[in-house]
């Protein structure tokens, strides 16, 4: 009878134990990282391998999304800095390299800080907006191989989009594909094209997002060329 009276104490016992390790599952799973860490130290004090194990392996599938979200955070602090950058390294970066070109075309040599004041900037204005478009190529693929990006061609792309926009908002001459049109026009093209270039750009160091417009650069170029025919309402 005694024995019986045992074994019924023991299943009780062991299923008090369950119950308990289940809510405490239940808490763990509602825990951060720092906070497993403590867990993690209590138990060791209290000897409780169960516990150990069901905390490590917590922290096992734990870890790897915090150090995604840490990437990710700082990918986004890089995009922020980039946004900021970016547009004024495409307009000065095209402005610069047009006073070089024709300093050289002139005097056959390149020109110094003090040399180049020589060049009037209204004479090369029309030339501007394609040496920004080249720089802004040049960028994003100099970006993309520090950021060690595998989509260069597609930075690329966004940087050629993203340089055009600079220039119309900025500077007031969109340089279109077929047409330039003035400069509020510029201006509202120009919004639009920096919209759908900056929202493609932090698609690419974010990865949030999947699907034709993401996957590649080619819709965001098509949309920006179609985005450029307003430019012709300047005729209506």
């Amino acid at each position: 009878m005694d024995n019986f009276v045992n074994c019924i104490r023991m299943e009780e016992e062991k299923t008090q134990a369950e119950e308990s390790l289940e809510a405490f599952k239940k808490r763990i799973r509602k825990l951060s990282l720092d906070e497993l860490y403590d867990e993690l130290d209590a138990a060791e004090k209290a000897e409780s391998d169960e516990r150990m194990d069901i905390i490590i392996q917590r922290m096992d599938k734990l870890e790897p999304m915090e150090q995604k979200k840490k990437e990710i955070e700082k990918e986004k602090e890089n995009f922020k800095k980039a946004i900021v950058m970016w547009p004024l390294g495409v307009v000065f970066g095209g402005i610069y390299a047009t006073e070089q070109i024709a300093f050289f075309l002139r005097y056959n040599q390149f020109g110094t800080k003090e040399t180049l004041k020589a060049i009037n900037i209204t004479e090369i204005l029309p030339y501007i907006p394609y040496a920004s478009a080249i720089v802004g190529i040049i960028l994003a693929y100099f970006w993309s191989y520090l950021r060690q990006k595998k989509r260069t061609f597609d930075l690329g792309i966004t940087g050629f989009c993203l340089s055009k926009a600079s220039l119309g908002l900025l500077l007031g001459s969109y340089p279109g594909f077929f047409i330039t049109p003035g400069a509020n026009l510029s201006r509202v093209i120009g919004g639009i094209v920096a919209t759908l270039s900056l929202v493609f750009m932090y698609n690419i160091f974010t990865g949030k997002h999947t699907g034709r417009f993401f996957n590649n650069a080619w819709p965001l170029l098509l949309i920006t060329i179609a985005a450029e025919q307003i430019g012709w309402l300047e005729y209506l």
